[in-house]
């Protein structure tokens, strides 16, 4: 089904190769705008779902993929050593984003296999894990822009990567519960 929240999912998804692009280029500041600009297309993709009741099986499924391939190729970037950044997102919490995104993906595949009827929705943990990690990247590419240290960016990682086990933990154990 096309609609708007499932468009603005697509957008999303053609917009990671622009967004890395660009930063393996060295151009942070276009690079950063790429990245609101997608973190922005999945604020609004939720508004238009739920204001014009544009929820649809698809969107379920593409929604959440397009966050995973957003966060998680911009959490392995960020992590890397050898690029050019001043400060880099610990290489603990891209681990453990990449992780929790593939122990969901891989749970929920497992979980349609069993039931291609049942339709898991969102926990609001997942939505704030999301949220957590888009505004943390955010902030260490603005960080290396304007050379203007944060003083609660380590706040920010240990805050990120906490949300993103309890969230990753409430998803396994949700998981077990619908296989039983």
């Amino acid at each position: 089904m096309i609609t708007v929240p499932n468009l603005l999912s697509l957008v999303r998804i053609i917009l990671i190769p622009f967004f890395i692009h660009f930063f393996l280029k060295g151009k942070i500041q276009v690079a950063l705008m790429v990245l609101f600009l997608a973190s922005l297309t999945d604020l609004l993709d939720g508004l238009v779902a739920r204001a014009f009741n544009q929820r649809s099986r698809v969107g379920h499924i593409l929604d959440p993929l397009a966050d995973k391939l957003l966060m998680d190729s911009t959490y392995i970037l960020f992590s890397l050593k050898n690029l050019q950044l001043t400060v880099h997102i610990p290489q603990w919490i891209a681990i453990t984003v990449v992780s929790r995104d593939i122990i969901i993906v891989i749970g929920a595949s497992i979980l349609y296999l069993m039931n291609p009827q049942r339709v898991l929705k969102p926990h609001w943990l997942g939505k704030a894990t999301t949220t957590f990690q888009m505004i943390t990247a955010i902030a260490v590419l603005f960080v290396n822009i304007s050379k203007f240290l944060l003083p609660y960016l380590s706040l920010l990682f240990w805050s990120t990567g906490i949300i993103t086990i309890i969230s990753g933990l409430y998803y396994i154990y949700r998981g077990m519960q619908e296989m039983e």
